[in-house]
């Protein structure tokens, strides 16, 4: 009986320090369990890369590379037809120079009539330097066309323009430099190269000094036109002919509110003169002068021009 006792106390002992054994591990299992389970902060990767490409989508036909240090030009394109190709060089001392270096859209892309590239460019060092641009169409057998000695550096907008049609249009610009608040035009500068400049000095000069001559020949040559006579005695109101034309315009121009200035000059002509104001409130508002009616536009910061107003 003695050894029965025994054997059964030295069995209680064995299963009591087993017991406590089990314990101690689970206890440390515990502590290592809890270190694992410390919760980490999740990585924001995917918002940084949402960021990205939302300004990326912002500019649309990009031609150059966008750097710290490259300059920004808008390119219009006014010209009535599609451009297929644009190369732009730094004007050289010959005008003959065929150099032109590799086409900057290659295939990306073209501009139809109205449409609008941004061009990106390290500004060659130096004063006075300016640029050539070249432009070809999509349309087989179009001539290409040169736009000469821009001073491209400090251009922050530039349109591509015809003045006329058919072969004997001449390809000109107007542009908005980064300082002024007036649109530039080179029409009177390409006509002068071609040799055409006498010709607009006359034409301008005698536009003005036609007003005065008819009046005189109106008095004298024709006395038996007595309607006439009291007409020139009120030189001003005395152009009911002249406003019918210009009603009818001012009506076409007034279906343009609220659409592209270019839109509106394709459809009724180049204002004769152009003005712009910088509204530090409100941006950019153009004024566009006509002979009878004016009209006002707004420059957001892309660029787009739209008719606000006809007046």
């Amino acid at each position: 009986m003695m050894k029965k006792q025994y054997l059964a106390l030295a069995g209680v002992l064995v299963i009591a320090l087993s017991a406590a054994g089990c314990g101690g591990n689970d206890k440390n299992n515990e502590g290592v369990v809890q270190e694992q389970a410390t919760p980490t902060p999740e990585p924001t990767v995917t918002e940084s890369v949402d960021l990205v490409d939302m300004e990326v989508t912002e500019e649309k036909n990009v031609i150059g590379e966008k750097t710290a240090s490259a300059h920004k030009v808008t390119i219009i394109n006014r010209t009535g037809s599609e451009v297929g190709a644009v190369y732009i060089r730094v004007h050289p001392e010959d005008d003959y120079d065929d150099e032109w270096g590799s086409d900057l859209i290659d295939g990306l892309f073209t501009l139809a009539d109205g449409d609008q590239a941004v061009y990106y460019f390290e500004p060659e060092s130096g004063s006075g330097v300016t640029y050539d641009i070249r432009i070809t169409y999509t349309e087989e057998g179009r001539n290409e066309c040169f736009f000469r000695d821009l001073p491209l550096a400090s251009i922050s907008q530039i349109t591509l323009r015809m003045d006329g049609r058919g072969e004997d249009s001449i390809p000109y610009a107007t542009y908005m430099t980064s300082t002024g608040s007036r649109e530039v035009s080179t029409l009177n500068e390409v006509k002068q190269r071609l040799g055409l400049s006498d010709e607009d000095t006359d034409e301008t000069e005698d536009t003005e000094d036609e007003i005065e001559p008819t009046e005189e020949p109106e008095i004298t040559e024709t006395p038996s036109n007595d309607e006439e006579e009291p007409s020139d005695s009120s030189d001003n109101t005395d152009t009911p002919e002249d406003p019918m034309p210009t009603d009818d315009t001012i009506t076409e121009a007034e279906g343009y509110i609220g659409q592209s200035f270019s839109d509106l000059a394709g459809a009724i002509g180049d204002a004769q003169t152009n003005e712009y104001d910088e509204v530090p409130e409100t941006g950019t508002t153009g004024y566009h002068y006509y002979p009878n009616f004016t009209v006002m536009t707004t420059v957001d910061e892309y660029g787009n021009e739209i008719v606000s107003g006809v007046y």
